[in-house]
């Protein structure tokens, strides 16, 4: 009927300086975890799509690795690549970390084509700094992925930018990630919360065998790391370290799966990967 609304879909990418909450917005826009999420800082390093389907509209969101200024090529390349994503979509949301200085990373990322949509994030902390000039923006609004504030508000925002057009993904459809990429990053991001400070940011994760039946799955996977000397930091005293990772990566597994899980980690030395990108896309990063 010509009366009706027009069914809407459009891509949003999610954009914001490291620790932003980005991936912890996605989760919390999709009502469940596909996104890693850490209290590190650059914990994303892909573009992870997450499909939100609501009556007459479907939004994609695209997760962003954070943006900010680096000379390390990795980095760089992470950053630019949040910026391609930002080029290729209908909104951008930039997100904004209650209590944070407004500083390089949100000048640089509030300069991109409109519509910009201000979300001051993490908003349960009751602090909260001003948006410098907030009338060029589409919108601020506030959110709290951890109280689940202020999501529906903003998936309104969000709906009269998109374009009009017809879904491009069934109605239960979440992400378009293989299941072993979500496999690799659960366990990276037991990884990122256990190891130390400097070993997460050099450490891959590679999935090399998947066996799967109705009542379990068997993994095999390897921690990459850049230098033999991270090894040790890795495996602990007698594979203490390992182990105790390995056991909170299981059982992560098994929540994402909904059966047993059995997984065999290694650790390997793959020289500086993080320089070459031919490996880094391999891995899924680029």
């Amino acid at each position: 009927m010509s009366g009706e609304p027009e069914h809407r879909c459009g891509v949003v990418a999610l954009l914001g300086r490291p620790n932003a909450g980005k991936s912890s917005l996605l989760n919390a826009l999709l009502g469940q975890k596909i996104s890693i999420a850490t209290a590190r800082a650059q914990t994303t390093r892909g573009n992870l799509l997450g499909v939100l389907t609501r009556p007459g509209a479907q939004l994609l969101f695209h997760d962003t690795p954070g943006w900010h200024p680096s000379q390390r090529r990795f980095n760089l390349a992470l950053s630019e690549r949040a910026l391609r994503a930002a080029e290729d979509a209908d909104v951008r949301l930039l997100l904004f970390e209650a209590g944070a200085d407004w500083d390089e990373p949100e000048r640089r990322l509030a300069e991109l084509a409109p519509p910009v949509l201000v979300v001051r994030t993490k908003c349960d902390r009751n602090v909260s700094t001003a948006v410098p000039g907030p009338e060029r923006f589409a919108g601020v609004l506030e959110t709290s992925a951890l109280e689940g504030q202020g999501i529906e508000a903003l998936v309104g925002a969000l709906l009269p930018h998109l374009p009009a057009g017809p879904a491009l993904y069934p109605e239960d459809f979440l992400t378009d990630a293989p299941m072993r990429f979500l496999a690799a990053e659960r366990i990276r991001e037991v990884a990122f919360e256990q190891l130390r400070e400097e070993v997460p940011y050099a450490l891959a994760v590679e999935v090399t065998e998947w066996k799967e039946s109705d009542a379990e799955l068997r993994i095999r996977a390897r921690l990459l790391v850049e230098r033999d000397s991270q090894m040790g930091i890795v495996v602990g005293q007698g594979g203490q370290r390992l182990g105790r990772l390995g056991r909170e990566a299981r059982r992560r597994l098994a929540e994402l799966v909904g059966k047993t899980v059995h997984l065999n980690l290694r650790v390997k030395t793959d020289r500086g990967w993080t320089r070459r990108p031919r490996r880094v896309r391999q891995l899924g990063y680029l």
